[in-house]
């Protein structure tokens, strides 16, 4: 299923290097990342991945009508 997580603020370097297999796009004041999200624990390890980046997660909402 595909997923959209938004967070706080610009991600840096370190974190889109991370990101790296997600769509990344900047809407101030937030980020949007989105991506396939294979089942409950990879999505529970991105949250987890966001959280030791030190992004503060605002949303994450399921898409089922993309990807």
């Amino acid at each position: 299923m595909h997923y959209e997580f938004r967070v706080d603020g610009v991600l840096s370097d370190e974190a889109r290097a991370a990101l790296s297999g997600m769509r990344i796009t900047v809407l101030p004041p937030q980020t949007v990342i989105d991506g396939e999200v294979l089942d409950d624990s990879h999505l529970h390890g991105i949250i987890a991945q966001l959280d030791a980046l030190g992004l503060s997660l605002v949303s994450v909402l399921p898409n089922p009508g993309v990807g």
